[in-house]
């Protein structure tokens, strides 16, 4: 290395102990739009994008449906007045964690992931009550899956 050359970028060491790599590598691919990540967590939310929403609103009218358990928690806020409270863990119509580790070790593809996630959400849908509510399987506008 010459004098004059940039010292090479060093990851922390996210926990004691551990090595700081040189170079991280961003090898974190998506399988279906082939887009890297630096991380692990950030190319899992994205794959997230590609399923139906997996967290609804326990309120029994209520069509709400979301993909993050704060935005639950925030929608909750406009049943104030029922005089409920939230129950975290019950709000959940599948678990995406599960899918999208098939479709990262390409056990599964990602339109395979998601019909799985849609059946599900169609039984949790009979088993809630909430055929007529939930107006879509998706709970929000459907990606295209483009190879």
């Amino acid at each position: 290395m010459e004098l004059d050359d940039p010292p090479p970028f060093v990851t922390p060491a996210s926990a004691q102990g551990q090595v700081p790599e040189l170079d991280a590598p961003t090898d974190n691919p998506c399988p279906l739009c082939r887009r890297n990540f630096r991380r692990g967590q950030d190319r899992n939310r994205h794959i997230r994008t590609f399923l139906p929403h997996w967290v609804y609103c326990p309120f029994p009218r209520c069509p709400w449906r979301g993909d993050r358990q704060d935005n639950l928690k925030s929608h909750w806020k406009t049943h104030a007045n029922c005089g409920q409270a939230l129950k975290q863990g019950h709000c959940k119509i599948y678990d995406p964690a599960l899918l999208i580790k098939s479709v990262v070790d390409r056990e599964l593809s990602i339109e395979s992931a998601a019909y799985a996630a849609l059946l599900e959400v169609e039984r949790r849908a009979r088993e809630l009550g909430k055929v007529g509510i939930w107006t879509d399987w998706w709970g929000r506008p459907q990606k295209i899956f483009e190879h």
